[in-house]
């Protein structure tokens, strides 16, 4: 994560990246929408004839799929295709950038995985990303483009697929050790697909909320599109549309929080995070010189010396040992934060050891579910939501069920465990000054 010191605080910039519908030009992306001057000399006999979007919403990014059928009205053509990003620019006061690309950016035609290029854009000083009540800049915003060209036959119909993941775009402080976090935004442009010739001829957009807070997501953009037709999953399907600027999406996976350890305020939501039990396990792997990996690691003490987790001392992958908490302070809880791996240092030692895939939680020895978690670098704890039961909690036993396992070493390891209490009043708080 990068930081930038202040007399009074910090502040992180988090990756601010736009997405869109490939287009046929440079054009119609974002601030110019469909109506840019520049694309009127421009012209093309290619026509999206349907599109299907799924966006699935992860606890920090969204991994996007997109299938055109497109269709050559005219004669043979080397289409050029234009998938546009729109994000920040370096900031030069922070000397460690976050990577402001897309992930794992995929094309392909009619199954066949096809070349791309980034091809750069214009960058303009954005009025709309500077920060809150700590620090005040405007940060520039590049455009670019994704660009690969696609041969169409004369009359030819061909089916166009991307796939990406995304980060959300968040805008953040520190100061001292509190924290002020932005909404996390995810955003996807349709107006870029009126540079196609004609109307998309029909489409159907699904957005699907794969995190543990989906109450927590709302749809900004567009107004009045999507149906809600579970918690987790919105539809909008449409037929014959020039999308405009009012037809972009933009979605709140993560809705704005502050932070004043142990407290947590989000809108009218208070909690208390906090570490008030005492921490048993079923195994421990034993000291390396002068590393241990005793379970009161779990707490993530930053004034110990040596960060380390707790790491299971059985053979094998440590399938069914566990951790039992004593809680000193009963309550309802709301969650429970977890890292589920060895934390601690570069990615490489992460993806070396065990990480847990599948953590089975009791609570007062009476309720039982199990939580499956994803296999990536959580920036901020994954949150393990606590759902239908809400009696005071005195007694947490979280067992190994499942691993995604190490390059090198079976070792399952946990580097913290949070209790996450529901508050009914807003708590006193006295932020960093």
């Amino acid at each position: 994560m990068k930081r930038l010191l202040l007399a009074t605080g910090s502040l992180v910039l988090g990756t601010y990246t736009l997405f869109a519908n490939g287009g046929a030009w440079q054009g119609g992306v974002l601030g110019t929408g469909s109506a840019s001057a520049s694309t009127k000399h421009l012209y093309t006999d290619v026509t999206i004839e349907n599109e299907a979007l799924k966006i699935d919403l992860h606890p920090e990014y969204a991994e996007v799929n997109v299938h055109y059928r497109m269709h050559n009205t005219g004669p043979k053509v080397d289409q050029d295709f234009f998938f546009p990003v729109e994000r920040w620019g370096k900031n030069p006061d922070i000397d460690v950038q976050e990577r402001t690309d897309i992930d794992q950016y995929q094309i392909s035609v009619d199954g066949t995985e096809l070349k791309w290029t980034d091809v750069a854009g214009g960058k303009q000083e954005s009025s709309e990303t500077s920060s809150g009540q700590f620090w005040k800049q405007n940060v520039s915003t590049i455009k670019s483009w994704k660009k690969s060209v696609i041969p169409f036959e004369r009359n030819q119909t061909r089916e166009v697929t991307i796939h990406y993941r995304g980060r959300y775009a968040e805008n953040d402080e520190s100061v001292s050790d509190d924290l002020h976090i932005s909404d996390a935004t995810f955003a996807y442009s349709l107006s870029p697909a009126a540079t196609w010739k004609g109307p998309i001829g029909k489409g159907k957009i699904e957005i699907n909320i794969l995190h543990p807070e989906p109450e927590d997501v709302s749809m900004k953009k567009p107004k009045n599109r999507f149906r809600k037709l579970s918690d987790t999953h919105y539809e909008w399907q449409f037929e014959n549309l020039k999308p405009k600027l009012a037809d972009d999406i933009r979605i709140v996976a993560h809705s704005k929080y502050d932070s004043y350890p142990p407290y947590t305020l989000r809108g009218h939501q208070y909690f208390l995070d906090h570490t008030d039990y005492d921490a048993t396990a079923s195994s421990t792997l034993s000291p390396q010189g002068e590393r241990n990996y005793d379970v009161v690691n779990i707490k993530a003490d930053p004034q110990r010396e040596v960060q380390t987790p707790w790491a299971e001392g059985v053979d094998g992958d440590g399938i069914g040992e566990s951790i039992t908490l004593d809680v000193k302070r009963p309550l309802p809880l709301y969650g429970i934060l977890i890292r589920p791996g060895y934390e601690y240092g570069e990615d490489d030692i992460w993806w070396k050891n065990n990480r847990v895939a599948a953590l089975e939680v009791t609570l007062n020895d009476e309720h039982t579910f199990t939580e499956n978690i994803p296999d990536q670098r959580f920036e901020r704890p994954h949150l393990i939501r606590v759902r239908d039961y809400t009696k005071p909690v005195n007694k947490v036993k979280l067992v190994i069920k499942g691993v995604h396992r190490g390059t090198q070493s079976h070792d399952t390891c946990i580097s913290l465990v949070e209790l996450r209490a529901p508050l009914a009043k807003k708590p006193e708080v006295h932020g960093a000054r």
